[in-house]
């Protein structure tokens, strides 16, 4: 597999690591997967601020039984992600796709990552017979047209290849100061100067 491109041309799939003087609030320490990237903007989401929303809350509007199911699976406990300040009413999930069946939504990355939204979707992994790790976040961070290349270009995010483990294998609340290290950087002993990301 070749190392995705994360050039300000090529900046999905991949992530964007807030720097530390990065002063918009919705994403002050923030670690951003980008899912999309084109002229015509990008679209990501924050994989490390949970919601005061728990996944068992969530899926109790959905479907109480789908709750029990949860609860029965040790998922109910698990925090909703914000994924961004845009429609943060809308709910996305985060999956491994179905290597047997083609997967719902936008593939991030073949084989690795996909992302949808649909009842059916959120049901299908709940209730799965194998359980695979999900993620499930309320809104997205979205960009206008070379918006997030500015931002880039001034300071206020440093591109990191995408690598799946990131976003499953590593805590919500580590998942940043992990990507610093990643960069090679020491988290709080680095400083870039700070960009205006936008929603």
């Amino acid at each position: 597999m070749t190392t995705p491109d994360t050039t300000a041309s090529g900046l999905a799939p991949g992530y964007l690591v807030a720097a530390p003087g990065l002063r918009d609030p919705n994403f002050a320490r923030s670690l951003v997967l980008m899912v999309e990237h084109t002229p015509d903007g990008s679209l990501g989401f924050i994989v490390n601020r949970p919601s005061p929303v728990t996944a068992g809350e969530l899926l109790e509007q959905v479907d109480p039984a789908l709750r029990a199911e949860a609860e029965r699976r040790d998922l109910a406990g698990a925090s909703v992600m914000v994924g961004g300040p845009v429609q943060p009413e809308r709910l996305w999930i985060l999956h491994r796709p179905d290597p047997l069946s083609e997967p719902e939504g936008h593939l991030v990355l073949p084989g690795a990552l996909a992302v949808g939204g649909s009842r059916e979707l959120l049901e299908a992994l709940v209730r799965a017979p194998t359980p695979a790790p999900f993620l499930l976040l309320l809104g997205y961070s979205g960009w206008g047209p070379l918006q997030v290349e500015r931002e880039v270009t001034m300071g206020g995010w440093i591109p990191l290849p995408f690598e799946v483990a990131l976003t499953f294998g590593v805590p919500f609340e580590a998942r940043w100061d992990e990507a610093v290290k990643r960069l090679g950087l020491t988290p709080g002993g680095f400083s870039v100067g700070g960009g205006g990301a936008q929603a």
